[in-house]
């Protein structure tokens, strides 16, 4: 019988292989960039400034009148280097948080396509869910632990990588957050439960150290490389485990 879960699967793979290109190649480009333009006999000088009008302000003729806000940045030569590693860095942490955000459509995709075809299922949770009422994060996180059976806590426990699904998920999340609304910034306290914890999120983010209160996360292409990987394999994981526990063919 053919698989029903394949279709969301591949998209997520999809999502995740056109992302890991993109950055490869951003990652060549800005860094050939500051190979050029930090050679001895090379000059650089970039500075942006912020214009902007006033909407219900007054026009001349028409024409939106403009005004400087005082806001301006300037990189030099000599700084190129480090501006491009934020940069880099920042551009890398949000290819991140898209895939993330991929996870969570495949999980709520996986769990709605098993509502429709599983009514035992369907009666567990209770209550009636369209695909738009699902929600991400733990909410989501639940409703897979309860359609994943017994093999959830099985494959959790034992498996070549030594990843807890549910705190694995919990440090995707919470960087997830921290990029997406901290500008990077992440709350040491959201993740260092306990030394597995702290292990883990080291392991996963290594030029990241849970040593302060905050830290401003740092990524580089090798480390998000590795990161897409996990999501890709933490989706694949679900949708075996899924696939098993309805007798569809997992293999690909």
């Amino acid at each position: 019988m053919k698989n029903p879960y394949k279709i969301y699967l591949d998209n997520f793979f999809e999502t995740i292989n056109d992302l890991k290109h993109t950055t490869n190649r951003i990652n060549k480009v800005l860094l050939k960039d500051v190979e050029r333009y930090t050679k001895k006999e090379a000059n650089f000088l970039s500075g942006t400034a912020l214009i902007i009008g006033d909407w219900t302000g007054p026009t001349d003729n028409g024409w939106k009148k403009t005004f400087h806000t005082g806001i301006r940045k300037t990189t030099f030569k000599k700084n190129y280097a480090s501006e491009i590693e934020k940069i880099l860095s920042r551009e890398f942490g949000l290819a991140f948080s898209q895939c993330y955000e991929a996870l969570e459509t495949l999980l709520k995709d996986f769990v709605y396509q098993k509502i429709q075809t599983d009514k035992y299922f369907k009666e567990k949770l209770n209550k009636e869910y369209s695909r738009e009422s699902l929600k991400g994060g733990e909410d989501i996180f639940k409703m897979i632990k309860k359609a994943s059976g017994k093999r959830f806590l099985k494959y959790s426990n034992d498996n070549n990588s030594n990843f807890k699904f549910s705190e694995l998920f919990r440090i995707f999340s919470e960087v997830r957050h921290s990029i997406t609304h901290s500008k990077g910034q992440l709350n040491s306290s959201k993740i260092f439960k306990n030394k597995y914890y702290k292990d883990l999120f080291e392991y996963l983010f290594p030029l990241n150290k849970l040593e302060n209160d905050f830290i401003q996360l740092k990524f580089d292409y090798k480390s998000l490389n590795n990161l897409l990987n996990y999501l890709a394999e933490f989706g694949y994981q679900i949708f075996k485990i899924l696939s098993e526990e309805d007798n569809y063919e997992w293999k690909i």
